[in-house]
């Protein structure tokens, strides 16, 4: 399950989610992404931290996805995350600031081989 509050992101650890992204102008006005515009997701414990929680990846256009693995070794808790625009010329806007994405406890594990079943 996924919540969406502003750009805070709820979430379960381990669980797959697509999210599409949407950008603004300056203006207010939706901006469509153009041929050779990239968007790029990262996220760290905290927006300070030199390490990376999920390490920079491409969103495919403008949907990001957090995969199982993405997340599944993860703590529980709170994170930072932005999202970047490297358009078709190189230059590199934020379009999402620091924000949180909240991994939550999940009572099942796929493939948990130490769970015990009665």
């Amino acid at each position: 399950m996924v919540t969406i509050r502003g750009n805070n992101i709820t979430m379960n650890r381990s669980d797959s989610v697509f999210i599409t992204v949407t950008i603004r102008d300056q203006q207010g006005n939706p901006y469509e992404l153009r041929d050779g515009d990239v968007l790029y997701f990262a996220a760290k414990k905290k927006a300070t931290d030199l390490d990376y929680a999920i390490a920079p990846k491409k969103l495919i256009g403008d949907v990001l996805e957090i995969t199982t693995a993405d997340t599944e070794f993860l703590d529980f808790g709170t994170y930072s995350y932005d999202v970047k625009l490297v358009d078709n010329k190189g230059y590199i806007s934020t379009v999402i600031s620091p924000s949180n994405l909240i991994l939550t406890d999940s009572m099942t594990s796929i493939g948990d081989n130490n769970a015990r079943y009665n």
